[in-house]
Parts: C-alpha cells; structure tokens; sequence
C-alpha cells in the first residue's frame, strides 16, 4: 500500500492543536477536548492507518473507537456546510488518490462546534 496522502496543515487548521509526534515521525497525535469529550487522533503515516477514540469524562472505556487501515487518503473541508476532515478507506482510490478528489465513501470528523465522528457516502 503506498503511503498515506495527507496534509498536515489541513489538520492543524482544522483541529487548531499542535500534535504530539513520535520518533522518526511514524505518528502524529492530535487530542482535541470539548463539552466533556475527547478526541484522540492518530495518522501513521507510513502504515496509511488513522485511528479515532473519543472518550467522555469521567468515563475510561472510550465511546467510539475505530482504526482506519490503509486509508487512501485524507481531505480538508471548510466550507458552507461546515469545516472538517474526510477520511477515505482502504481500496477507495488504490494508489491514485489526489487531494482534490471527492471522497465518495469514509468518516468525516468535526470538532466545530463539538466533536462528531461520521460515517458517510455521498449521492450519486
């Protein structure tokens, strides 16, 4: 699997938090907390693998928790219907995803203005 296309801006625009990065950059992870949730997000990008966990407070079994394996790709929305990212799976776009490509299938992740993790797939 090539390795994941993404855009590191693209998250600190939309998340607005620096990310904590391993060693030799092998993952980047954001934590973002908001109305008694928190986000954590992960990119490897050498494996192409996002995982998501949200948690609530107070609470240590996360509410949603989910890896993408071998994700395609990753795009930056901000625009009338609101600001958030696009994950694309695995074998959506093969070794051909461009960053401006439509994501037809994915999760779509916001933190503005609270945390929502969605699945999704767009009309034809």
């Amino acid at each position: 699997m090539p390795q994941l296309k993404w855009d590191e801006t693209d998250f600190l625009n939309c998340l607005e938090v620096l990310p904590t990065i391993d060693e030799f950059e092998t993952g980047y992870h954001y934590s973002v907390s908001k109305d008694g949730f928190r986000l954590q997000l992960s990119v490897f990008q050498f494996d192409s693998d996002i995982a998501i966990t949200v948690y609530r407070a107070g609470v240590a079994r996360p509410v949603i928790a989910f890896t993408i394996k071998d994700c395609s790709g990753t795009r930056y929305v901000n625009d009338s219907r609101g600001e958030y990212l696009e994950f694309a799976p695995s074998q959506v776009f093969g070794d051909r995803y461009q960053r401006d490509y439509l994501i037809p299938v994915g999760v779509r992740l916001s933190v503005k203005p609270s945390i929502c993790v969605e699945l999704f797939a767009q009309r034809t």
